[in-house]
């Protein structure tokens, strides 16, 4: 074994990423039989084979090698904007812009970002395992990293059509930053190492540009455990004159000081707004952020779902490769945020938390507010947007979160309610209590209705009380005093999914006659 994981915590996650993927590895294809984005993955075929390496008992080397073999890059098409990029099955075809058989769309029939997710998973097997794998399939790695490059550098947000990659799509800018800086002082390819230092250099710029130090893909639990994936490899595996392996250290510890700041044990949950989430609650439904708790901490301390709940069996897919870097993690952050976030009880007092996110560099760029309220039963978080594209169901610009169960355990069971974005210029501001949503702009399309959406309400509530959800007027342990002058209430409607939840939708309408910025304030009182 060329590396220790660094608390036997680390071990314990790194045995559960193994079981689940010992369980469905295909034998005859050796390749991960799950249904990510066909019915076998490229990707976590790839995470698996660092737990392969580093287990190496039996036919663990034998098929860590096969696996990697048979990882199918798309190097056909130079000039395609999936040049160099990874099948996301092996049995699909390449995309056909001249057919109907598969036409090329990205993030469909091809991710462009898996050039990173992969990419730098085979840095890591390099830099632990090459006493394994041997010169040759080293040397394989490397012509492939090599491919992989030429089509990440191309991108640039706008080039390819459709592409969206530029500093502040945080996670692959970071990942793009460390594989390119590897390949090319692994290559002497001056070019490549010339394109990392400038791409380094730029995702720092941006994380420091408001005074907040925070990345432009913002608290997003599923995309921060990307980003600190990313951060400690670099740290750990980068070369030491690459400026993102320079920049890692500082922006991993800023990272990890704001986790700790909008994290609330009590709940196990860190409080909104988010950028992009898959779920409202960690402790629910899994995300990528969870494996580093639970590599830290043990699983339990922090928040992790049921060991078999469906997200977790995605996600843990990587825990093997997490727990490998769990000990560059835990050297950067403070003693003081390590015990906060180690810690389950309620606790005393409350935080206010005020960020100003950029989405690019530049006088004229965007600048978000986030806002953050935060005591141990409730929690409230909010973002000003001002944008003319819609960011979509993964933004979540308003939240509120609260203990909507505290006889339930191992934690309270969270109640919460979130505004779903429909306008993309939004005014949102949280408060000590308070949360007050507007729509300053109402020449864009949405800003006619606001929704909200209602989920885990404890089972006691309607089964035991026999309450009938006709608003947020009336919730377990949280009384509100609503101000929607001029707004039209609607009819509440049950039964749609938004995220991981099936949901209450409380809808208000601006009428057609309404005058002014239309605006929605609510204030809070928890009662248990």
């Amino acid at each position: 074994m060329s590396t220790d994981p660094v608390f036997t915590d680390a071990q314990d996650l790194f045995d559960w990423s193994m079981f689940a993927n010992d369980n469905r590895w295909d034998n005859s294809y050796k390749y991960i039989w799950y249904s990510d984005k066909g019915p076998w993955s490229t990707r976590f075929t790839a995470w698996y084979t660092a737990g392969l390496l580093y287990r190496n008992e039996g036919e663990d080397l034998t098929n860590a090698k096969a696996a990697i073999e048979n990882i199918c890059q798309m190097t056909e098409s130079y000039e395609s904007a999936w040049y160099g990029t990874f099948k996301l099955s092996p049995d699909e075809p390449y995309p056909t812009p001249d057919s109907d058989l598969y036409p090329p769309e990205i993030y469909t029939t091809y991710d462009p970002n898996w050039r990173e997710f992969i990419g730098t998973q085979l840095v890591q097997i390099v830099e632990e395992f090459s006493d394994l794998l041997g010169d040759s399939l080293v040397s394989q790695i490397e012509d492939s990293l090599e491919i992989a490059a030429v089509g990440s550098m191309r991108r640039n947000g706008s080039y390819p059509e459709g592409d969206n990659l530029t500093p502040g799509y945080s996670n692959p800018a970071i990942m793009r930053a460390w594989f390119v800086s590897w390949i090319g002082e692994r290559r002497n390819n001056q070019t490549f190492i010339d394109y990392a230092n400038e791409q380094g250099d730029l995702v720092l710029e941006l994380f420091k540009s408001t005074g907040s130090n925070v990345l432009s893909e913002y608290n997003a639990p599923t995309y921060y455990g990307m980003d600190t994936w990313a951060l400690a490899g670099a740290l750990k595996y980068g070369p030491k004159n690459s400026t993102m392996t320079k920049n890692s250290q500082f922006m991993l510890k800023e990272l990890w000081a704001d986790i700790a700041a909008h994290y609330n044990p009590y709940l196990g949950n860190m409080v909104g707004p988010y950028d992009r989430a898959y779920t409202r609650d960690i402790v629910s439904n899994s995300a990528v952020i969870d494996y580093f708790w639970w590599g830290l901490f043990g699983y339990g301390v922090g928040p992790q779902p049921n060991k078999l709940e469906a997200d977790l069996l995605f996600d843990v897919a990587q825990g093997a490769a997490l727990a490998l870097v769990m000990d560059v993690v835990a050297k950067n952050i403070s003693e003081e945020d390590l015990t906060w976030l180690g810690s389950k009880d309620p606790w005393d007092g409350e935080r206010m938390i005020t960020k100003k996110v950029p989405d690019g560099l530049g006088a004229d760029a965007d600048v978000r507010v986030t806002t953050s309220w935060i005591t141990a039963s409730l929690m409230i978080g909010a973002q000003q947007v001002a944008e003319t594209v819609n960011r979509g169901k993964q933004y979540v610009p308003a939240i509120v979160q609260w203990a909507g169960d505290k006889t339930r355990g191992p934690r309270p069971y969270m109640a919460l309610f979130s505004l779903y974005p429909t306008a993309s210029t939004i005014d949102a501001i949280a408060g000590p209590n308070s949360l007050e949503v507007s729509y300053p702009n109402r020449t864009q399309e949405g800003t006619d209705i606001f929704t909200f959406v209602l989920a885990q309400l404890p089972p006691s509530w309607t089964l035991i009380e026999k309450k009938v959800v006709r608003g947020l007027e009336d919730l377990p342990c949280l009384n509100l005093n609503i101000d929607a002058e001029g707004l039209e209430k609607q009819p509440v409607v049950y039964g749609a999914t938004v995220g991981d939840n099936r949901v209450y939708n409380i809808s208000y309408v601006v009428p057609s006659s309404f005058s002014g910025i239309p605006k929605i304030s609510f204030e809070f009182d928890y009662t248990c």
